[in-house]
């Protein structure tokens, strides 16, 4: 039996809104919007990118000495992976590594006694992955698609030629876009308790593989209310623009919370 608090969640559109989706010849869209169905989507990879964002922000400006360069006393497990490959990290990336802010490496589980992977070493899992899931391993947190019922609206977007100051012939695309004051809504689901795998929130998971496991749980007082509010609840209402083309005035938004 597993018990599950829902969060009902509304976001609301406060400028032109953009989550690209995938070129539709037959309609003849160049850079549609995410669309599922009949229903222009925030698809929910969207959505948790920016929850993990928040999460990290938080955590770093919570627990992290910025001063000294180090995590507070006892907070070092509150520090949060990046959540990719080695050999995918960028050198600015490396860089975040480097000053502390990051751990070094993704969260995973198990961990590969092999030389060339975890050797000795057992890797803990993070607060954000143990929410949201690391590389082997679920979180207690499913994130949803948010839906709206609403067309949406196109524009152009075009490159001027710098001597002739006139839209450059061939440049003129197409794309599509959400108008502000549009709301979209889809329920988080949090889970409590898990009786099969006994595991409850709040708790170290019992973790029969090699693994560092739930330390950061150890180094705060993390009740499940303090989890449910802070890390979860508080960060969604953080989170204050989402989408693409940012640079071009799209993406602001607001996000109220019912549980």
């Amino acid at each position: 039996m597993q018990n599950e608090k829902k969060i009902e969640i509304t976001m609301i559109t406060k400028q032109p809104f953009r989550v690209g989706g995938k070129e539709d010849p037959l309609r003849g869209q160049e850079n549609p919007v995410a669309v599922v169905g009949e229903q222009v989507v925030v698809p929910g990879s969207s959505l948790k990118g920016a929850l993990r964002a928040e999460i990290e922000n938080y955590l770093i400006d919570t627990y992290y000495d910025k001063g000294k360069k180090v995590w507070q006393p006892g907070k070092e497990g509150l520090s949060p992976c990046i959540p990719s490959s080695e050999k995918q990290l960028s050198e600015d990336e490396r860089g975040l590594i480097k000053n502390g802010k990051y751990r070094n490496g993704g969260c995973h589980y198990p961990c590969d006694p092999k030389p060339n992977k975890c050797g000795n070493n057992t890797h803990a899992i993070c607060p954000t992955c143990y929410l949201l899931g690391s590389n082997g391993l679920p979180g207690f947190v499913r994130v949803p698609f948010l839906t709206a019922n609403i067309s949406p609206s196109e524009l152009y977007s075009s490159r001027v030629d710098r001597y002739s100051e006139t839209v450059t012939q061939g440049t003129n695309r197409p794309y599509s876009l959400i108008p502000a004051e549009v709301t979209f809504k889809g329920t988080l689901i949090v889970v409590l308790n898990n009786d099969i795998k006994d595991w409850t929130l709040g708790n170290g998971r019992k973790l029969s593989e090699k693994t560092g496991g739930d330390i950061w749980l150890q180094q705060d007082t993390w009740t499940q209310e303090k989890i449910i509010n802070d890390l979860i609840i508080s960060r969604l209402k953080k989170i204050e623009i989402l989408g693409g083309h940012k640079s071009k005035g799209c993406g602001p938004v607001e996000i109220s919370i019912a549980s």
